[in-house]
């Protein structure tokens, strides 16, 4: 008689075993077909009319009220309004200086003395000389009043006295020159003389810079013009300085609109801080602003050619969060922000990192948060099904031995 081998016997068992597990599983899936209260328990498991899907990863941020701006940028370079070069006015050696490179002077104040012994005795000599004619146009007016003199040797007589007031007047003047002064308030940013050089007429010795008038020049388009008042705000940028901030105004505004770029507007700083005449800034005016606008971030905005679109999410009826697609119609706009028209309120959800694998009724999940779906094996899943099945309809799978 013929008889199995003990490796026979267990492959028998093993193909067994697999025919009454795949047996058990379609006498499953038939149960659960025809039973309304499983098909509610799977329901979990499955969202209709949605295939199957692993959930995207997604950084959400939710939907605030606040301030947001209507900016026009332009960019500028910066310039002091009040700047002037000291010119030396007589021809003298330099005798003392005062004042050096970077040191604040007032207006008035003496930055260079120079020799001035040739114009201090031409002084000297011109008020004597205005003295001696002072007395002698005082007698001959008294003559004069007396009719005792002729009315042409009493205008001779004004006539010399107002010639030595002018040259007493020139002489002093020129005794003035020989100390050299500041004519503004402000900086000293340049100096080109030193103690003991010949300092000749015209030339210039010195710059000083107001440097609390730096002001930037921008041109704005003529349609902004409604727009433009008089000490508006503005912001000046710098990215020398780490694109630092500061505070400005609309201190001038043309009154006509140039060819080569719009209105000529003049912006004032309201504190310099480290800005300084010659950097290059970035010009921000601030057209209108709106203090409880709704706050869409920029970062969320996703473009479909024309058209801007940002994920808003929802949960649907099983509880799953998925996210559905709105049209973002601007109604303004800053840097960091939009204020759409509508479609949207204050503690909506929307992505902002991730939406570029995102679709309509795409599940989500944010950082952190497991992907249940992703955790499911199919041995899971068969599991599960079994499990929602009613124990009165389960049918036992039974071991071979």
């Amino acid at each position: 008689m013929f008889q199995y081998s003990p490796e026979s016997k267990k492959n028998d068992i093993d193909t067994m075993r697999l025919i009454i597990l795949i047996s058990s599983i379609l006498l499953l899936q038939g149960c659960g077909s025809g039973n309304s209260t499983d098909d509610k328990s799977l329901s979990k498991l499955e969202t209709p009319g949605v295939p199957a899907s692993k959930s995207v990863l997604v950084e959400l941020a939710e939907i605030k009220r606040g301030r947001i701006e209507e900016i026009l940028d332009r960019s500028s370079s910066l310039q002091a309004e009040n700047q002037v070069q000291v010119l030396a006015r007589t021809q003298n050696p330099a005798v003392e200086l005062f004042v050096e490179e970077g040191d604040q002077v007032a207006k008035g104040q003496i930055l260079l003395r120079l020799e001035n012994d040739r114009q201090k005795t031409d002084y000297d000599q011109a008020m004597i000389q205005l003295e001696k004619a002072r007395i002698d146009f005082d007698n001959l007016e008294n003559l004069y009043n007396q009719d005792l003199i002729s009315e042409t040797e009493y205008r001779n007589a004004k006539f010399t006295y107002n010639q030595a007031q002018l040259q007493s007047e020139t002489a002093k003047r020129q005794l003035d020159y020989t100390e050299v002064r500041a004519p503004i308030k402000g900086t000293i940013t340049s100096r080109t003389v030193k103690v003991g050089d010949q300092v000749s007429n015209g030339i210039p010795i010195f710059e000083i810079i107001d440097l609390e008038s730096t002001v930037a020049i921008i041109y704005v388009p003529e349609q902004f013009i409604p727009k433009l008042k008089p000490n508006m705000e503005a912001r000046l940028i710098s990215s020398t300085l780490d694109n630092q901030e500061f505070p400005g105004f609309v201190k001038r505004i043309s009154p006509i609109v140039e060819s080569k770029g719009g209105v000529k507007v003049v912006v004032g700083v309201k504190e310099l801080g480290a800005l300084r005449p010659g950097m290059w800034v970035e010009v921000q005016l601030v057209l209108d602003a709106n203090e409880d606008a709704l706050l869409i971030p920029k970062q969320s905005i996703v473009y479909d050619n024309d058209q801007t679109f940002a994920f808003k999410t929802y949960t649907d009826t099983n509880g799953v969060v998925r996210v559905k697609r709105h049209l973002v119609v601007p109604k303004n706009a800053d840097k960091i922000h939009i204020e759409p028209t509508e479609g949207f309120e204050v503690g909506d959800l929307i992505v902002i990192a991730g939406q570029s694998g995102l679709k309509d009724t795409s599940p989500i999940r944010e950082l952190d948060e497991p992907d249940v779906g992703s955790l499911m094996s199919n041995d899971s899943i068969v599991q599960a099904k079994t499990n929602a099945i009613p124990a009165s309809k389960q049918v036992p799978v039974q071991s071979v031995n």
